[in-house]
């Protein structure tokens, strides 16, 4: 049965006041979208909250000025159906007069008549004259826009710009142990699910429609779905060498549970944060071979591991993330430019304490989610 459009806008306010409070956008949808049995409403879902984020950072110029007092200072649940109304009608493109009575009455749901009548009048004044232009520089910090002007060029940051506010498409890799993948995508057609080859990875397939979490063959483990860059780092980390290999800074685990099904002598995968460990052990102990991979609780700047005993010692390491921001919009509203350098100080600990490891003729590798220079190339360097 599927629900109302106003149940799902509903929901996507509380989503997106307990963000701007600190939550994680994308445990909140997994938490809620249960709650709606149609795999089009959970999509639904998932669009307002996550177009929303992407677009906050250009939506909300827009609607301060048309706010008597502090639009700060409103309570989230405002602020959010704000942003909600006006991301609708500029990017999703829905009728003004559709988009503006779904925001009133799913704020109307979580606050008074009077907050339902102030979002009428903000989102008809924003949209008296049709759908304002957003601007695309504005979605990410002032910042890192300029970062990327002088790194890339103007032209190349625009580009780099506009690409990180385009909806992401989920990845995933066929388990070799499990089915191939020309088998899987024969599965998720039946389930519903779209796809196409990866041209990089030999298992991996791009999903072009469907949410492929909420499969049978998920639920059974027939794969494993991550980012393609983080498959392609486990693809070109696997040793063919049967010494075990090491994953430093494991969590969340599904690069090393596709690393521990192709390293011939198993994998330790190693976390600092409890929370996260046992985050990294859940995801291994579901899709990781049995027997091959085991979990550690330590600090990986002070691994309590053996020197020189691994084929491959794999340094993902926490970085500003500036290379996510497409798949994790929230990420933009929290980053800040001294989390470079912070995060570039902690991964020079960490390939410090990884080059001690590495055996004989084995591999360091070393990966970021982070385009700034003194995260990679320079710590390469």
């Amino acid at each position: 049965m599927s629900h109302s459009p106003g149940a799902l806008r509903t929901e996507a306010l509380r989503i997106l006041a307990r963000v701007e409070d600190g939550a994680w956008p994308d445990r909140l949808l997994q938490q809620r979208e249960n709650a709606f049995a149609d795999s089009r409403d959970r999509r639904f879902l998932h669009l307002l909250v996550i177009g929303t984020l992407r677009w906050q950072g250009a939506l909300d110029p827009r609607l301060s000025p048309l706010v008597k007092g502090s639009y700060a200072k409103l309570r989230p649940h405002l602020r959010a159906a704000l942003r909600l109304g006006l991301f609708e009608v500029c990017v999703l493109e829905h009728p003004v007069p559709i988009a503006v009575n779904e925001a009133v009455a799913a704020v109307g749901c979580l606050e008074s008549a009077k907050a339902g009548g102030l979002v009428n009048a903000v989102l008809r004044r924003a949209t008296s004259a049709g759908r304002p232009p957003l601007d695309p520089r504005l979605t990410i910090p002032p910042w890192l826009a300029m970062r990327w002007d002088r790194a890339f060029g103007k032209q190349r940051s625009r580009s780099l710009i506009n690409a990180v506010n385009l909806p992401g498409r989920p990845f995933l890799v066929a388990r070799s142990h499990s089915m191939g993948r020309d088998e899987l995508a024969r599965v998720l057609t039946g389930e519903g699910i779209t796809t196409e080859p990866s041209e990089r990875h030999p298992r991996g397939l791009r999903v072009l429609s469907g949410a492929p979490g909420q499969t049978e063959a998920y639920r059974k483990g027939a794969f494993v779905i991550l980012d393609e860059a983080a498959a392609l780092v486990a693809q070109l980390a696997c040793p063919a060498d049967p010494r075990p290999a090491l994953d430093l800074a494991a969590a969340p685990g599904g690069k090393a549970a596709l690393l521990a099904a192709e390293c011939e002598g198993g994998l330790v995968a190693l976390d600092v944060s409890p929370t996260r460990a046992r985050l990294l052990h859940q995801t291994l102990r579901r899709f990781a071979p049995e027997g091959r991979c085991g979990t550690l609780l330590a600090d990986g700047t002070q691994p309590p591991l053996a020197q020189g005993s691994f084929s491959l010692v794999l340094v993902d390491a926490p970085c500003s993330g500036s290379g996510t921001l497409r798949g994790r919009p929230d990420k933009r509203l929290r980053l800040k430019e001294r989390d470079i350098f912070s995060c570039a100080k902690l991964q020079r600990r960490l390939l410090e304490a990884a080059s001690t490891l590495v055996g004989n003729g084995g591999s360091l590798v070393y990966a970021v989610c982070s385009i700034e220079a003194e995260e990679g190339q320079d710590q390469v360097s």
